[in-house]
């Protein structure tokens, strides 16, 4: 039995061309607000600290307001936090994806009678 076609395709934000958001930075920004650290975000995802601590500077340097707060260690230990800025980020990206979502489910719709 063949499978039906179906369409592909994921959200990414960008400016000026760089890249900005997209699934698994916010997948990394949901894990740093999860566990306090870039560290521990960074292996939960299986990836490694240095790609993710280049992420969180991208998502920096091109967000008007800050997304991530480092705090560096000391007595108490280090940590990050995620802004109210970066959560509401968050939120928003989440809600284009579902929107995304629901389109191509329609396009996949209106597609049936073109394919077999």
């Amino acid at each position: 039995m063949h499978k039906a076609f179906r369409i592909a395709g994921d959200i990414g934000i960008e400016k000026n061309g760089k890249p900005f958001l997209d699934k698994k930075r916010v997948e990394l920004l949901r894990a740093i607000h999860s566990t306090g650290s870039i560290l521990s975000a960074s292996k939960k995802m299986n990836i490694s600290y240095q790609l993710a601590w280049t992420c969180i500077k991208e998502i920096n340097s091109i967000s008007p307001l800050p997304v991530v707060i480092r705090q560096r260690g000391g007595v108490n230990g280090g940590g990050a936090s995620i802004t109210n800025y970066g959560l509401t980020l968050i939120r928003n990206f989440l809600m284009i994806e579902s929107k995304h979502r629901d389109c191509i489910a329609d396009l996949e719709n209106d597609m049936k009678s073109c394919f077999f």
